[in-house]
């Protein structure tokens, strides 16, 4: 029978004080000491273990065959590799940031020490830029009736111990200074020797009529109330903007959220990897470029919206009403053309209220779209795979062509549209609705394989049928998917 051992509940109840300590004492350098007498656990160790084999045998009690076990020597060789590594690190510091650790923003060796920014005020020229350095943390910027900028806040320094942080404090004071028509504000943080981290958290106020531009690493971003051009440049930002007066140009590499509204002028914007995005009431033209896996959704917006990425190509001239993009649909209301929408991603597309021509070209999804206004607009919607609904006005002329390879035909105004077959037998092989109604603009719809269907407005809720069945076969190169209806 094995014999249970008290070095592993007393080794439970060592690092459990060595954490407290650091918690309740964050002043004191527990790494360091670490460090320098890791070796003494294992001299204590061995010490226990010989007293216990020594009461063992007073007692009459079976000696173990072996001083150590396996899982033992395990855990001293474990001992020895982190220990010998942390003194290492503490001695020769190697590369210089391993003091603080950071991962995905996440910092885990180290304490953090809080100071306070003072307050500090500098006049800004007519028609100055004020420009703000921050490397990391966040910035806010709100425009007032006032000459002068002023800027306070507060920063956190995360470092091994307590000198350290005072060190890093002083090499990264905050800095106001005027440079001709620029007042730039800084917070000094590449001056840093050390192996500390800094996040400053600035509040400035600058002259309602100023331009604004923000440069950073890591931090996100709010302004307000500035009748100037903004720009802003970052590495990692999530960045809100409100009553802005004139262009706004944003460069980020990765964002969660961008979110404009009351632009005067227009919005630039391009970002590596962005995810949600939100513009509302822009005047000046839209132009976003990068990637995108979040919600995008624009409203009232004055003039041109572009957004390209990889996959996805979408045009609209004006938007009086509402449009939202996401990796799964595009959805919209009250839109001014000409309307471009290219995706070679699946995507399902309901557009309803739109003027002038419209042309969408998608790889996979169905299509539902709803012209409310006459003359109708020119109408050419394409998918390789998905279903078509075309809902008109009654009193609409039109001529109209909508194919199907395969799939339903479905025509709401009789023999006034020709029904053609591909196969009168197998009216689910595809054919066409063909014929004009009236005077009117020329509509395409076409489909790889989905139903068509063209039907009256009645203002009901269309409804687009769904394949009441799908297989999909799969080769190396390609595959086929086989639907039912």
């Amino acid at each position: 029978m094995r014999r249970g051992s008290l070095i592993g509940p007393l080794l439970i109840i060592m690092v459990g004080v060595w954490f407290l300590v650091s918690s309740l004492r964050p002043d004191l350098p527990m790494l360091d000491l670490a460090a320098r007498f890791w070796p003494f656990l294992l001299i204590g160790w061995g010490f226990l273990r010989t007293i216990e084999i020594l009461v063992w045998a007073v007692r009459g009690r079976p000696l173990p065959y072996a001083g150590v076990s396996g899982g033992e020597w395990t855990l001293i060789i474990l001992i020895c590799l982190i220990g010998s590594g942390l003194y290492t690190v503490n001695r020769y510091r190697p590369w210089r940031n391993l003091g603080v650790i950071t991962s995905n923003r996440i910092e885990i060796f180290g304490h953090e020490y809080d100071y306070a920014v003072e307050e500090q005020t500098a006049p800004v020229p007519k028609g100055a830029r004020v420009l703000v350095e921050n490397l990391r943390g966040p910035v806010r910027v709100t425009g007032a009736d006032v000459e002068h900028v002023r800027v306070s806040g507060r920063k956190t320094i995360r470092a091994v111990e307590g000198a350290g942080a005072e060190e890093a404090q002083k090499q990264t004071a905050v800095e106001i200074s005027v440079q001709a028509n620029r007042v730039v504000v800084r917070t000094n943080q590449d001056r840093l020797t050390g192996d500390e981290r800094i996040s400053t958290e600035l509040e400035v106020t600058v002259p309602r009529t100023a331009a604004v531009e923000i440069r950073g690493r890591n931090g996100d971003v709010e302004i307000s109330d500035v009748a100037g051009p903004v720009e802003v440049s970052s590495d990692s930002a999530s960045v809100q903007l409100q009553n802005i007066g004139a262009q706004v140009r944003l460069d980020l590499g990765r964002s969660n959220l961008v979110r404009a509204a009351g632009i005067k002028g227009g919005v630039e914007m391009k970002a590596s990897r962005g995810r949600d995005i939100e513009l509302d009431t822009i005047g000046g033209e839209v132009t976003i470029n990068g990637s995108y896996s979040g919600d995008l959704r624009f409203r009232e917006c004055a003039r041109a919206i572009r957004f390209q990425s990889g996959q996805t190509d979408l045009r609209v001239e004006g938007l009086p009403g509402e449009i939202r993009l996401n990796l799964g649909e595009l959805s919209g209301a009250n839109l001014t053309g000409p309307i471009r929408f290219t995706s070679s991603r699946s995507r399902d597309v309901r557009l309803e209220q739109f003027t002038h021509s419209l042309e969408l070209k998608l790889d996979r999804g169905d299509i539902m779209l709803r012209p409310s206004t006459q003359p109708l607009p020119r109408i050419d919607a394409r998918t390789r795979v998905g279903q078509i609904e075309l809902l008109l006005p009654e009193s609409a002329g039109f001529v109209l062509r909508a194919a199907t390879d395969r799939g339903d035909l479905n025509n709401d105004y009789g023999p006034v549209l020709k029904t053609q077959f591909e196969n009168e037998r197998h009216p689910h092989a595809g054919g066409a609705i063909v014929g004009s109604v009236g005077q009117g603009p020329s509509i395409t719809l076409s489909t790889g394989r989905g139903a068509v269907t063209v039907r009256k407005d009645t203002r009901a809720e269309p409804r687009l049928r769904r394949p009441s069945a799908a297989v999909e076969i799969s080769t190396g190169e390609s595959s086929t998917v086989i639907e039912k209806y």
